[in-house]
């Protein structure tokens, strides 16, 4: 029964795998492709692209300038 249980599991991480293009970019479904540019991560559609907003560069450029904008609201 544990080896039916780690063959399922090993099945399904091998089947849950994104094909992941040289560039970095990866397909979603469809036409939805996922596509990295300045480590930023960017959904495209039909010539038509939005950024995520989840990725690690942006989220530590928007704590330092929440941090910049603390410090100058302190010196007022």
């Amino acid at each position: 029964m544990k080896k039916l249980i780690l063959l399922l599991a090993l099945a399904f991480v091998m089947c849950g795998c994104i094909e992941q293009n040289a560039d970095g970019s990866y397909k979603i479904g469809g036409e939805i492709k996922v596509v990295v540019i300045d480590s930023c991560e960017y959904i495209t559609m039909q010539y038509r692209s939005a950024h995520k907003g989840n990725c690690k560069f942006c989220a530590e450029r928007r704590r330092k300038e929440q941090e910049e904008l603390i410090h100058k609201i302190k010196e007022q």
